[in-house]
């Protein structure tokens, strides 16, 4: 009787720590540190921005030091998320698709399907992606800022965005993989081409630049506007490929 007893007891105990455990693994929590941005803690945890908003109900993107927020997607999402997942790759099956293996390749398929033909670009349009470097140049320095368009702060995209309308090319504020589909590749880049990077702070199309020549590109980083090359360590594994607005096919 008693080792009966004891062993509905142990059952019940371990029970209680496996409930207790997926609990907190559902509700992992982390702790706002000195220097910590949603940015930051949303790329620790694998998330984007808007999800950790969202999880967390915030609706700016200000934190502060020792505040408590939610970084584990709940389970029925992560299962949800993986259920798609299968149901795309099930769909994928019924035709061959090339198995890429950088983000070059990556790009090269994306040439090879939508590569528009090219006209040759007005006096215009050339002027703009000259002029676009004129506007960027002054803006070194200035702070990243989440969703930012204006030389109080800016993002990757909100930058490109500033830069090119003032420039004079008349755009939608669009995000960063929208910029990328609304673009085309090009075989040789020049000063005031766009260039991608992908699985940065997220998987897939996730940061660009302008293109300076020389390997070299200015845009909004984790800190500041900057001027990096593309061959650094950081960038090179990254690199998708140059594009360029579709738009500047219609100037005259």
């Amino acid at each position: 009787m008693k080792k009966k007893v004891f062993s509905v007891m142990a059952t019940f105990a371990l029970a209680t720590c496996i409930a207790t455990g997926s609990a907190e693994a559902a509700t992992e929590q982390y702790t706002v540190k000195t220097g910590d941005s949603l940015w930051k803690i949303a790329s620790l945890h694998k998330l984007t921005v808007d999800e950790l908003k969202k999880m967390n109900n915030l609706t700016s993107d200000s934190i502060i030091v020792s505040q408590k927020l939610i970084v584990k997607k709940p389970a029925n999402v992560e299962q949800k998320t993986t259920a798609n997942a299968n149901s795309t790759n099930q769909l994928n099956t019924s035709k061959p698709v090339e198995k890429l293996t950088s983000s070059t390749s990556f790009f090269k398929s994306f040439e090879t399907k939508d590569k528009p033909t090219l006209l040759p670009l007005s006096k215009t349009a050339k002027e703009i992606q000259l002029a676009t470097i004129d506007v960027a140049l002054p803006l070194l320095d200035t702070p990243y800022a989440w969703a930012g368009v204006t030389p109080e702060g800016f993002d990757c995209s909100g930058f490109i965005y500033y830069v090119f309308t003032n420039a004079g090319l008349q755009l939608p504020r669009l995000d960063t993989f929208s910029m990328f589909t609304n673009s085309h590749p090009v075989d040789e880049p020049v000063p005031g081409d766009l260039v991608f990077f992908e699985n940065t702070y997220r998987s897939g199309i996730s940061h660009a630049g302008i293109y300076l020549g020389g390997g070299q590109f200015i845009h909004a980083g984790t800190q500041k506007v900057e001027i990096s090359s593309i061959d650094s360590v950081y960038w090179k594994d990254k690199f998708v490929g140059f594009t360029r607005f579709n738009q500047l096919q219609t100037v005259q």
